[in-house]
């Protein structure tokens, strides 16, 4: 967890700027730092004790050295250090991932599918380490962190150094529950010492526990060195490997390079993270260059005469992310106007993709615009549409007068398109049979699309193909519906003519049950958290295992419930940072795990029902008209307020740095966006929209902000 530079603390390391501590490991403090390109580093500063010793010197240097060989995917690579200098430091590229710890602690023990990715990349960074002539020595699971794009090893060689004179408690160089037999008798070590050590980790994430326990110091080493490790939980395929590489006799255990081929993991993507972590990492590659511009506020003289503050990027190392940093005293800077069109329809959303940007109205009408210049390039008119960035996926009218959406009639084909040339990519044709199809659910995994009473289709996005076909019995009028998708399950639910409800957790490779619950209402899937959500009764929230369907926890909410929905639960939630946000009025932060309570935010004005709420980093963000309001996220103590001229429900964007809101009626209308970290007013764009009715609507990406009001389309490039 970032935090603010204390005062005892440098400014600068080497040709390196401290921006904010990273935490502290066994060498000393590690600083999130910037090069003078703007490269995003981790700074480990040693410790004073250590740094007065020649003999830490000498092995730091010889292993630093050596670490810089070491170049593997699954790495943070050493690229730069100062062993001779007054206080000895090394800098690694920074990775945007929390740690294996941390991620178990918080988010349960690892499915197999994640654990072989784990292992896979584990496997290959050992390999690299070995080839570089580096022992890890230290391999735990606090030296692992999770990023977007696979695991990363952190501090490789360093503890090799470190321990020749760092004693942890008892004179034991290691960690107890992850060193090998050979490393707690202080026999000669090899490669294997590192594979003993693999074995415990991928132990610990399977089953949640260190594979010898976490008793006291003596009894974890009397139990690594004679009682075989607990290896319950660990899956079936995965156990003789496991077993195998804590075997006491390093001859006995496999070795390095056979690793990554013994787990056959499959390619690593964006979600293989567990529970909500995706999702976490996203938001704080958003947020990161806000936090960074909060921290970096000098500026040097020769900026100053060239007129400005430089720019350069900051490359965010690790997790396969970029940002921007603003170096020096740049303020933010507002969107600057590109264009403004006509839809021609009566708007519902935006849509920004990389070239283009579609509009969708009510009636399910899209036109595309050109990104660049606003120019229209096309218009369709769909049964539904659905939009995601790379492509759109709609149900073609079959003839016959246009519909509502949502109507019940005979649909056309499932496309999928491109946003900006409108080319047919793929083209689905459903069984003849069947008619009133609806998309359910759309996103880059899975489209599904439903009758609404006895059918569901799964299709693969990228080929068009059907996965899956399932159909449930015609006893009479009944109402099928999927809410999500969450992990490998489809959450769906029917009621059936005699008004018996079920929710059904279905495979989302073959359409099969892999759970039946009955009674389980108004359930919400909350992607990318490995839970759903279901509201039983008025303002009790039940929190679900979409592998099992059983309740992981539930609450009561009171003062939650929704006045336009007598008083229950609207289901409005979000999930970010391990914190479930939710309720109206009263809003509700709730521990992702557990169900408990961490704060609540009441609205003190009248109507207080008619608010927006966006989550971004450490902020909640509370448009409680008038007033904008910035609470901490996991504590809710008020950041700070401020006036806006907001008197209805507006909603609330991140975009470029800044938190915007568009404003309806007679005073004030226009686009505004606000400093996040100190509540100032950095861009107002004036637009006459007189009725207090009509909302904005927004959507953003990369360099891109839209907005959209009634038939108006505005779009913006971010600095």
């Amino acid at each position: 967890m970032m935090a603010a530079l204390e005062p005892s603390d440098p400014r600068h390391i080497g040709r390196y700027r401290l921006l904010r501590r990273l935490g502290e490991g066994g060498m000393g403090l590690v600083y999130l730092g910037a090069s003078p390109a703007g490269r995003a580093v981790a700074v480990k500063v040693v410790r004073p004790e250590l740094a007065g010793d020649p003999r830490f010197r000498a092995r730091f240097r010889a292993e630093a050295e050596a670490a810089r060989k070491v170049s593997g995917a699954y790495t943070s690579p050493v690229v730069d250090a100062d062993p001779t200098g007054p206080v000895p430091w090394l800098a690694t590229a920074y990775v945007n991932g929390l740690s294996l710890k941390e991620t178990v602690e918080r988010y349960g023990p690892m499915p197999e599918p994640a654990l072989r990715t784990l292992g896979a990349g584990l496997g290959e960074a050992l390999i690299a380490i070995h080839e570089a002539g580096l022992l890890h020595r230290d391999l735990k699971p606090g030296n692992i962190l999770l990023a977007r794009d696979g695991p990363r090893v952190i501090d490789f060689g360093i503890s090799k150094a470190a321990d020749g004179t760092a004693l942890t408690a008892g004179g034991l160089l290691g960690s107890p529950g992850y060193m090998s037999p050979e490393q707690i008798r202080g026999t000669r070590l090899t490669a294997a010492t590192d594979v003993f050590a693999f074995g415990a980790v991928l132990a610990y994430a399977a089953t949640g526990r260190p594979p010898y326990g976490r008793d006291t110091v003596p009894s974890i080493i009397h139990r690594t060195l004679h009682e075989p490790p607990d290896l319950d939980g660990v899956p079936e395929s995965l156990l003789k490997m496991v077993a195998a590489c804590l075997s006491t006799d390093p001859e006995h255990r496999p070795p390095t390079r056979l690793l990554p081929p013994l787990l056959a993991a499959q390619p690593v993507t964006p979600g293989w993270l567990p529970g909500g972590l995706g999702d976490e990492l996203q938001q704080r590659e958003d947020t990161l260059v806000m936090d960074l511009r909060t921290v970096t506020r000098a500026r040097t003289r020769r900026r100053l005469l060239i007129g400005g503050a430089a720019v350069a990027g900051l490359a965010v190392m690790g997790g396969g992310t970029a940002a921007a940093l603003d170096r020096g005293d740049r303020r933010l800077r507002p969107p600057r106007f590109l264009w403004q069109a006509t839809t021609g329809g009566d708007g519902l959303a935006p849509h920004v993709t990389p070239r283009a940007i579609v509009t969708e109205d009510r009636t399910a009408a899209c036109r595309g615009f050109d990104a660049a210049t606003g120019r229209q390039l096309w218009s369709a008119d769909y049964e539904d549409a659905d939009v995601l960035p790379a492509r759109i996926y709609a149900l073609s009218k079959s003839g016959g007068s246009p519909a509502a959406r949502g109507t019940l009639v005979t649909s056309g084909p499932l496309v999928a398109c491109d946003p900006h040339s409108h080319a047919t990519l793929w083209s689905y044709q459903p069984p003849p049979t069947l008619s009133s199809l609806l998309i359910e659910v759309a996103s880059a995994d899975l489209l599904v699309l439903t009758d609404t009473q006895t059918t569901m289709i799964a299709i693969d996005p990228r080929t068009g193909r059907q996965v899956w076909l399932r159909q449930w019995p015609d006893s009479g009028p009944a109402s099928l519906s999927a809410s999500g998708v969450v992990g490998r399950t489809l959450i769906a639910g029917r009621i059936a003519p005699n008004y018996d409800f079920k929710m059904f957790g279905l495979d989302i490779a073959t359409g099969r049950d892999r759970w039946i619950q009955a009674n389980v209402r108004n359930a919400v899937a909350a992607d990318p958290a490995n839970v759903f959500f279901a509201n039983p009764a008025r303002t009790t929230l039940d929190a679900l295992s979409p592998d099992t369907g059983f309740r992981l926890w539930t609450t009561d909410l009171p003062g939650a419930g929704d006045p336009n929905r007598d008083d229950q639960l609207s289901l409005e939630i979000t999930v970010a940072g391990g914190i479930v946000y939710t309720g109206s009025p009263t809003l509700y932060a709730l521990d992702l795990r557990n169900g408990r309570h961490l704060w609540t935010y009441t609205p003190a004005t009248p109507g207080g029902q008619d608010r927006t709420v966006l989550v971004s980093g450490d902020h909640v963000y509370i448009l409680d008209n008038p007033q904008l309001i910035a609470l901490d996220a996991r504590t809710g103590k008020r950041r700070w307020s401020v006036n806006t001229p907001a008197a209805g429900t507006a909603p609330l964007i991140v975009a470029g740095g800044l938190i915007c809101t568009g404003v309806s009626g007679a005073t004030g209308a226009g686009l505004y966006g606000w400093n996040p970290e100190t509540g100032k007013l950095i861009w107002n764009h004036p637009f006459h929209a007189p009725d207090p009715n009509t909302s904005w609507a927004f959507d953003t990406q990369a360099t891109t902000l839209t907005a959209l009001h009634s038939t108006t389309l505005l779009a913006f490039h971010l600095p």
